[in-house]
């Protein structure tokens, strides 16, 4: 089963890490464990009595797609504080988890974190979940949880407890530099000498993004129990940045392989060439940036959201892919470099304007021709608006003095009422132009 790890970042500089790893419950029912995490250093710090108090919240709906039903809605904060903000004291992870008992499925996670200090910094993403049954006593593995750490624990109040370990999680998946490990957690169901023989081997191994293989090692097992937790370490020291797999495999007496659990996880390590070949600086900067771990939807929204930006050359070279990664890699290099011009985080922001301020009954607000207007040329200098007046539909004037010496927009309520204004006219290049406008205004 595949397990993806997200990322999301915000247009105000928030980035927010999320993750899930799915296990077996003693009834039929499947559990979810979600792992979230801010970075503290972008969160806004208040003096407080106590010190300096910071939080992330997390705004949290899981959606039973079939049923149409909302199963889970929480939101929640993780709090910190510290007696001192300068230097590196604010350099780690406020990372959290929630536990969710659901039965089999198909799920919507549907997700906003923001600055607890600071909402306008945020950002909503959502991400589909398939759960599966696991049938009792049949042969099968958990998905495979990533960490920072694993420690032997009796804390069974402490958020990250489970089976007598605290799993500490690593819900960016990114390795290298002060995380030399690589900690992973798995539980495996079933196991029994007549699916097995006498003893069974869990095996693990690292591959590039490709399946070719870097390094394996295994652990034998006489079948003792029909459960088992898997745990432990790789070092990752020697890797250099790139995108990479770990495999789980369990193979029986005879080492036929039976079942196998894999995820992607992320090295940054500039002290180490990735298979004797150094990344690029675009390469390095691509794998520390949200793109690596964007699901599809995302990547695709954004540029449907950029055509307005984009040249007829661009987007079809954009169409014509149809691999993940070139879709990511695309679409990162394309903000880079158009950030001289228009940086991303501002083009986006004029988005999420549109969106509240021209949505009408036909159309979200980017789709109108106000939202495009705004989108492409930011926001207007000057504004005059006109409401309907007996025989003569409602409009609105808007002035940009710094584009082009001086340009208008006129659009026009051409929908009785409902708030779909489209463009009539406007002096600005490469715009539609038409002198006579205001015969347009007449409601014939």
């Amino acid at each position: 089963m595949f397990l993806i790890v997200s990322s999301i970042h915000s247009q105000d500089n928030l980035t927010f890490d999320f993750d899930y790893a799915i296990f077996r419950d003693e009834s039929s029912k499947v559990f979810l464990e979600f792992y979230y995490s801010f970075t503290a250093d972008e969160l806004l710090f208040k003096k407080e009595a106590a010190g300096y108090e910071a939080g992330g919240k997390l705004e949290l709906e899981v959606v039973n797609k079939s049923l149409a039903k909302t199963v889970v809605l929480k939101d929640f904060r993780i709090p910190v504080t510290l007696n001192d903000t300068s230097g590196a004291n604010k350099d780690f992870k406020l990372t959290g988890q929630l536990n969710i008992l659901l039965d089999p499925g198909t799920y919507v996670i549907k997700m906003k974190a923001s600055d607890f200090n600071n909402p306008s910094k945020s950002r909503s993403a959502e991400e589909e979940v398939l759960l599966k049954p696991f049938v009792s006593n049949e042969l099968n593995l958990s998905t495979i949880q990533l960490g920072t750490a694993i420690v032997k624990s009796a804390d069974e109040n402490n958020i990250f407890y489970k089976n007598t370990l605290e799993v500490t999680p690593n819900p960016s998946g990114l390795f290298g530099k002060n995380l030399s490990k690589l900690y992973y957690y798995l539980e495996l169901y079933g196991l029994s000498k007549e699916k097995l023989g006498d003893n069974y081997t869990v095996a693990f191994t690292i591959a590039n993004s490709d399946g070719s293989e870097i390094k394996n090692t295994s652990k034998k097992y006489e079948v003792k129990s029909e459960s088992k937790v898997e745990y432990g370490s790789i070092d990752v020291s020697e890797l250099g940045s790139n995108k990479y797999l770990l495999f789980v495999k369990l193979m029986d007496s005879k080492d036929a392989e039976l079942f196998r659990s894999f995820k992607y996880f992320y090295i940054f390590n500039d002290d180490v060439n990735s298979n004797n070949q150094s990344l690029t600086d675009i390469e390095n900067e691509y794998l520390l940036s949200e793109y690596p771990k964007m699901a599809e939807k995302q990547v695709d929204d954004e540029f449907k959201k950029a055509i307005y930006l984009m040249s007829d050359k661009q987007k079809e070279q954009y169409e014509a892919l149809s691999d993940l990664d070139q879709k990511r890699m695309y679409m990162f290099k394309y903000w880079k470099g158009i950030a001289p011009y228009i940086p991303k985080k501002e083009y986006f922001s004029r988005i999420d304007f549109a969106n509240k301020n021209f949505k009408s009954d036909f159309r979200e607000g980017w789709k109108t021709d106000r939202g495009r207007v705004y989108a492409i040329y930011g926001k207007y200098s000057e504004i005059e608006r006109f409401p309907y007046e007996g025989s003569t539909r409602a409009y609105e004037i808007w002035t940009y003095n710094n584009i082009q010496g001086g340009a208008i927009f006129v659009f026009i309520d051409n929908s009785s009422g409902y708030g779909d204004y489209i463009l009539a006219h406007s002096t600005a290049q490469n715009e539609q132009r038409d002198d006579d406008w205001k015969e347009r205004l007449n409601i014939r």
